[in-house]
C-alpha cells in the first residue's frame, strides 16, 4: 500500500486502535485533538479506505501489512523540519495513545535529525554578504531556516523534559 498524505497516517493509527466504520472514523477527526493537526474531507477519507479494498459500510480494520507499515512510520524521525507540524504531531498522538512508553525515545530521535539538519544548514552559512550581493536573499532564507529548525529545536527538548521519567507526564 502506497501512502501519499499525513491523513492516511492518521487513519491507519485509528483503525489500529480498534475496527470502525468509515463514518466513525471521520467523526474521530471532526471531535478529537487529531482534527486540529491534520483536515480531512468525508470523500478523502473514502478515497483512502477504498486503498484498503474494502466496501463502505464496513468495519475497517488494520491488516498485518497495515499494523507493519504503521509502526515503521511511526519509528522513523521526520527528516524536514517543516513536516514536524502535521506529520511528527500525528507521530506524538498514536504514540501517546498506543505506546506511551515509546514517547521519550520518539522525542529524543527527532531532536537527533533536527540536530543533523541544522548543522547542514549551518555548514551552508557564508560569511557577511552585500546587500549587491545576489546572493544575499539566499542568505536571508537559509539564516530563516537555521532560525526556525532551532526554535524547533527549543520545543522539542520542552517536550522532552515534559515526557521525560522525571517529567510531569509520566
Amino acid at each position: 500500500m502506497q501512502i501519499s498524505e499525513p491523513a492516511e497516517y492518521a487513519i491507519l493509527g485509528l483503525l489500529a486502535e480498534q475496527p470502525m466504520h468509515g463514518y466513525e472514523l471521520f467523526q474521530r477527526f471532526q471531535s478529537e485533538t487529531l482534527g486540529q493537526i491534520v483536515h480531512i474531507e468525508m470523500s478523502q477519507l473514502y478515497a483512502f479506505l477504498k486503498k484498503l479494498e474494502r466496501p463502505p459500510r464496513k468495519v475497517y480494520q488494520l491488516t498485518r501489512d497495515g499494523r507493519a507499515l504503521l509502526s515503521q512510520w511511526l519509528n522513523m524521525p521526520v527528516e524536514r523540519p517543516r513536516d514536524i507540524r502535521i506529520l511528527f504531531l500525528i507521530k506524538l498522538y498514536f504514540v501517546q495513545r498506543q505506546v506511551p512508553e515509546q514517547l521519550p525515545a520518539l522525542i529524543k530521535q527527532e531532536i537527533a535529525a533536527c540536530t543533523r539538519f541544522l548543522a547542514s544548514l549551518e555548514a551552508l552559512r557564508r560569511g557577511p554578504v552585500s546587500i549587491r550581493d545576489q546572493a544575499i536573499f539566499d542568505q536571508v532564507i537559509l539564516k530563516s531556516r537555521i532560525y526556525q529548525t532551532r526554535a524547533l529545536l527549543d520545543w522539542l527538548h520542552e517536550l522532552q523534559a515534559e515526557f521525560s521519567p522525571s517529567g510531569s507526564k509520566q
